[in-house]
């Protein structure tokens, strides 16, 4: 079977600018940084192919 090249460049964009902003609520203690959460696991989780 052939094996299609996957871009991920997207996905790595996504979760340094969540990762980013995760960082950025806990410093500045933002009551609402736990609906960052799933932008930065779930742009990881795609970057790096393992689903």
């Amino acid at each position: 079977m052939e094996e299609k090249k996957k871009y991920k460049g997207l996905y790595w964009i996504i979760f340094l600018i969540s990762t980013a902003g995760f960082l950025y609520a806990i410093d500045t203690h933002w009551v609402w940084l736990i609906f960052i959460l799933p932008f930065v696991a779930t742009s990881f989780v795609k970057a790096m192919d393992i689903i």
